[in-house]
């Protein structure tokens, strides 16, 4: 992700130097910057939260940092990262790997809801970097981080509440990112039709009527074309668009609820290295067992003699959670674990005590994979 990071404010570099250039020797130029703050007013300071804005406010859309920071994500893999993917099946392959072990990335920034450390590390460095009169330009977001560099408080945790909506603002759609980029590829993987993502595009105008559009669309060699919404929880949103447009949209998520947070440790389960490469050179179809999993084998760097260390333990556990409570659940309800973090651990089964490592041959890792696809 660092390279990427640094070669998008290499391009912001470039439009800075090219603007200050221009303002310095060209009147034209300038005269039409003077221009158009007269004839905009306030409205500028508006249309430029779109592109940064210091907080997050429910029913504002000039309050929603975690989407923009999500946006400028979503940018590099399906507005310019594609352009390499779509060279050959061998780049495509390339920008399976890159989006994964990115995906991955992505899911280990939520980290900063349960170590208070490196959250405590990544609100000064925003501090020391942002001016604070934008960072903060919510109103009692600066008290809050504060309160917050001091705290030890994790997500779930009574007291956690008053940060949730601030610490959310922090990070770019940290679970919705990732969701998104793991069924871009399986649509292209699965070769439904011609993928449009539509990810960067939150409204669309015409017909006298704005509206969201889907996170996709697909388009059919017999000239059928439907949308593919990620997450089951806008069926108002998709209802409207094809109601507009006549334009059929089907809802799409991760199977198992993926991605999971550990219980015990909090952290979110990552996808190993040997599922990321071999889901990209398309032979991890060939290596799943009866049920549709992937059992790590000995040939990951990851595996530690008994297990990969991204491994899932699906099922019931009796012991400590990352949230303080002292056991997960009711020891009846099946959780996604880390392997490693309960292989050690028991639940009850039939009132005694059952080692969870007696389980050790269902261990899995998860996959990218989408559900409710037949359809499509």
């Amino acid at each position: 992700m660092e390279l990427f990071i640094k070669r998008l404010g290499t391009s912001v570099e470039h439009l800075r130097c090219l603007d200050e250039v221009f303002r310095t020797h060209s009147p034209v130029y300038k005269q039409m910057e003077q221009n158009m703050l007269r004839e905009l007013g306030t409205s500028i300071d508006k249309i430029g939260k779109e592109l940064y804005a210091g907080g997050k406010q429910k029913g504002i859309s000039a309050m929603n940092r975690q989407m923009i920071l999500g946006d400028v994500i979503e940018y590099i893999f399906t507005g310019r990262a594609y352009y390499y993917a779509a060279r050959s099946e061998e780049n495509r392959k390339d920008f399976s790997v890159l989006v994964l072990y990115c995906v991955n990335q992505l899911l280990l920034l939520d980290t900063i809801t349960i170590d208070p450390a490196i959250r405590r590390a990544y609100i000064e460095k925003l501090e020391e970097k942002i001016d604070p009169a934008i960072l903060y330009e919510k109103a009692g977001d600066r008290e809050l981080a504060a309160a917050l560099k001091t705290s030890t408080v994790r997500i779930w945790e009574t007291g956690w509440g008053i940060y949730d909506t601030f610490v959310d603002s922090l990070l770019p759609k940290t679970l919705g990112c990732p969701k998104e980029l793991v069924v871009f590829l399986e649509l292209i993987r699965l070769k439904k039709g011609l993928i449009i993502p539509l990810l960067l595009i939150q409204r669309l105008f015409g017909g006298g009527k704005k509206m969201a559009p889907p996170d996709f669309l697909v388009l059919k060699r017999n000239k059928e074309m439907f949308g593919i919404e990620v997450g089951y929880a806008k069926e108002g949103q998709s209802r409207e668009f094809s109601l507009q447009t006549s334009i059929p949209t089907f809802a799409v998520d991760l199977k198992n609820h993926m991605h999971n947070r550990c219980p015990k440790c909090g952290a979110n389960i990552l996808y190993c290295d040997s599922v990321i490469k071999k889901y990209a050179k398309g032979t991890l179809w060939d290596e799943l067992d009866e049920n549709g999993r992937y059992r790590c084998g000995t040939e990951c760097q990851n595996f530690n003699g008994t297990i990969c260390t991204f491994a899932n333990y699906y099922g019931k556990y009796r012991g400590p959670c990352f949230y303080g409570h002292q056991t997960v659940g009711d020891d009846r309800k099946d959780m996604h674990y880390h392997a490693s973090c309960v292989i050690g651990d028991t639940y009850v089964f039939n009132g005694r005590d059952r080692p969870i490592r007696e389980h050790i041959e269902d261990f899995f890792c998860q996959i990218p994979e989408i559900e409710d696809v037949s359809s499509i």
